[in-house]
């Protein structure tokens, strides 16, 4: 192996401080580039973050970690093109290279789907050159980047790039408005509303000549052509057979390559059939550095294509001095060339190439207005730089309880954020592990650390905006990874759209078993009308602006659970909500999730919200397609649906017969007995066997939760279960109905009985 491409094995080191010295050590070696083997998600964060620091960035991702030498206003520039055909592109990645920037090129021959994921996920712009290649399968990907796509012309007549999901990319650019048009007109219904469309002439390598030989061999032609239909040159052998009658000395010689056979042969056939072998002459595919000698000894360019969206082979041969003879073609030629160079009969051709090409230098000079060159390259970097200034501030909000296993991938994710403008805010609820302690080598102005007692997640989220300084939060949960791309992602849609009020992303699950979520695009809007439907607003990597919590309250301390939904239910009133199908958040599946995703949750909370709701709004703007009666008959259903995902029924009476005599024992079952509802699950908790009662009985020597919420797993699998300890010494007015008030209390529609005390949940 060369000392410029140097791997590392993780497991050698036994702490990533170790790794990161050895990293640095073979860089000051003269490595460009580290590959780091063995990273996993978590493990990465705190590695790149360090790296960062020292001017190194991951540029792949794939089985190892590759990292090279990238200032942190450089950007990572992924580019595919169709065939590997870069020739149009070779100008933007020279001047992408000269501001600094990283271009990695990669073939699209054999190129697999996760190779390509792993470069788009490392990467801050992915640019695909023509319509009908990797743009393809890529916009199928799950998005982590922004994805520039260039069309030329042929791509729109060929209707390829129709297989592209085109909500996933960002910008395309053509070349003409005409192109534009059509592109638009092809994809109807479906183009997205979140695409940008944009008009750029191509980028040129041709220089313009200095010294311009005003001697021109007069009957010199030149042709740059490939043979396809396009290019239409088999209509140079009736303007050939007018000029040859003037004088035989006219000739042209074509440069291009032969995409056509057929018509390559049907053209060299006729060419000796019409007598012309001695007046068309091929010159086949020349090298750009040799066109310019080629021109010098030629007087006119003749155009004959009948489709050229540009025309640069036009232009580049006025840089020489060549004056252009062009037959009219759609496509936007028309709107590059002056109305004058356009001819439609060969006779007009005939008269403008017998009338000599006296000045070349005008051809020079016009060539170069024309092309608007030096305009062309201030648009470009606009396709790929970040928005420019430091408004807005995003401030990222991290809420955290005893996140000891998570909390530094999470934070270190949020540092590695490759915006410019951004503090982070820690804020602690009280943690009884060693979540903090890991956070303490970390010095760096933009993180702040906020200690409180502990109390719920709603009311440290809470104290988390009131800490907030930007205009926008953005929230990432202590167990969840931030992707590097994130807050670049949403500044640029807050340029676009400044009227959004909350951006949703889409999220990827952690780990190697990837399952994507929320993966929708869509520009901003009100949503008061979706809302009753549930919850669809993603929490996890939100960006919210942080006045809308001053404007309808911040999230309800008394909703342990779905906190989140009953915020958004007030927000939809107020906000512009906008959708973004970008994999902002790498979402952690675990045991402690207060979500609902991969695992049973108490979903009376919900009911709780959708009652609240229904108070709120007027069913007219809540459900503005129904009618009066549809509308009484949705919230009905809805909340007897609500009411079964709820679960009420799923309910553990727990009889603790340790502390009691069995006298009280049977009057307490007894009053069970008598219950009107009697869909419960009874158990007896006793320090010995009770056989003889016929209930279950779990046997213990003291009150132990987690034997209660194992024997409710096993009796309920898969299924969330409330526990309640039945009060030995308590009345109730209407004893029979006990049952019922317990349940209608859990769904937040009456007060809870003294008769149950709470014991826990799943």
């Amino acid at each position: 192996m060369s000392m410029s491409q140097q791997t590392l094995s993780t497991a050698r080191f036994s702490d990533s401080t170790a790794l990161i010295a050895e990293t640095l050590r073979q860089f000051n070696r003269g490595a460009s580039a580290v590959t780091l083997d063995g990273l996993d998600e978590d493990s990465f964060q705190p590695v790149a973050l360090a790296l960062g620091r020292a001017g190194y960035r991951c540029i792949y991702g794939g089985e190892g970690h590759r990292f090279v030498p990238l200032a942190f206003d450089s950007q990572h520039i992924v580019v595919t093109a169709t065939n590997d055909n870069l020739h149009f592109f070779q100008p933007v990645m020279a001047m992408m290279r000269e501001q600094g920037h990283y271009v990695s090129t990669v073939s699209c021959r054999d190129l697999q789907a996760t190779t390509l994921l792993n470069y788009l996920k490392h990467c801050d712009v992915a640019w695909f050159e023509w319509g009908d290649g990797m743009i393809i399968p890529a916009s199928k990907l799950p998005k982590y980047c922004r994805m520039v796509c260039r069309i030329h012309s042929y791509e729109l007549f060929q209707r390829y790039f129709l297989q592209a999901n085109w909500q996933n990319i960002d910008e395309v650019v053509l070349i003409s408005e005409a192109m534009k048009a059509r592109f638009i007109e092809l994809m109807g219904d479906k183009l997205p509303a979140t695409l940008q469309i944009t008009v750029l002439g191509n980028l040129t390598t041709h220089q313009p000549l200095t010294q311009v030989n005003p001697i021109r061999n007069p009957f010199h032609l030149a042709c740059v052509a490939r043979f396809s239909p396009q290019k239409n040159l088999l209509m140079l052998l009736p303007l050939m057979q007018a000029l040859v009658k003037v004088d035989p000395r006219y000739t042209v010689f074509i440069a291009g390559r032969v995409e056509d056979e057929r018509m390559y042969y049907s053209f060299c056939q006729l060419t000796n059939l019409y007598g012309l072998q001695n007046n068309i002459v091929y010159c086949g595919v020349l090298p750009a550095e040799k066109m310019a000698a080629w021109y010098q000894d030629k007087s006119c360019l003749v155009s004959v294509s009948y489709l050229e969206s540009q025309g640069m082979g036009i232009f580049e041969a006025m840089l020489a001095g060549l004056k252009p003879v062009v037959f009219q073609a759609s496509g936007g030629l028309q709107e590059y060339l002056p109305e004058a160079y356009l001819l439609t009969d060969i006779e007009a051709a005939v008269a403008s190439i017998t009338a000599g090409n006296p000045c070349p230098a005008q051809y020079v000079n016009e060539g170069q207005k024309l092309l608007r060159q030096v305009q062309l390259r201030e648009q470009y970097p606009r396709l790929w730089q970040r928005n420019a200034g430091c408004s807005p501030l995003f401030s990222i909000l991290i809420p955290t309880w005893n996140r000891e296993r998570y909390l530094l991938p999470a934070v270190c994710s949020a540092l590695n954020q490759r915006d410019a403008h951004f503090e982070v805010i820690v804020v602690d609820d009280g943690s009884t592990d060693g979540s903090l302690a890991q956070l303490e080598p970390i010095a760096d102005p933009r993180l702040r650390i906020i200690r409180k007692a502990h109390s719920n997640a709603p009311d440290t989220r809470n104290r988390a905006i009131a800490e907030a300084r930007g205009d926008y939060v953005v929230w990432l949960d202590s167990d969840d990874l931030l992707h590097a791309n994130a807050l670049s992602h949403y500044r640029a849609l807050l340029a676009r759209f400044p009227h959004a009020d909350v951006i949703s992303c889409g999220m990827e699950k952690h780990g190697n078993d990837k399952q994507f979520y929320s993966l929708v695009n869509h520009p901003p809007a009100k949503w008061l009308h979706q809302v009753a439907h549930g919850n669809f607003i993603s929490n996890p990597g939100s960006c919210v602006r942080r006045s809308l919590y001053t404007a309808v309250g911040g999230y309800d301390p008394a909703f342990v659970r779905a906190h989140d939904y009953e915020f958004w239910t007030r927000a939809v009133g107020e906000a512009q909500v906008m959708f973004t199908a970008c994999c902002n958040i790498g979402y952690r599946l675990h045991d402690g999730n207060l979500t609902g995703i991969g695992k049973a949750v108490d979903m009376s909370w919900e009911y709780r919200i959708f009652s609240a709701l229904v108070k709120r709004y007027p069913l007219t703007l809540l459900l503005p397609n129904l009618t009066g009666k549809a509308r009484e008959a949705f919230v009905a259903a809805r909340r007897e649906q609500l009411r079964k995902q709820s679960a009420v029924d799923n309910l553990l009476i727990v009889i603790d017969a340790i502390h009691q005599p069995l006298a009280r024992l049977t009057a307490q079952i007894a009053l069970l007995a008598r219950q009107q509802d009697r869909q419960f699950t009874l158990l007896i908790v006793a320090d010995k066997p009770l056989a003889f009662l016929g209930q279950p009985v779990l046997v213990a020597d003291k009150i132990c939760l987690q034997a209660i919420a194992d024997f409710a797993r096993q009796k309920m699998p898969g299924q969330f279960c409330r526990s309640y300890l039945l009060q030995p010494d308590q009345a109730e007015p209407q004893p029979r109905q006990a049952i019922i008030q317990l349940k209608n209390a859990i769904l937040g529609e009456a007060e809870m009985p003294s008769l149950f005390q709470p014991l826990s949940t799943n």
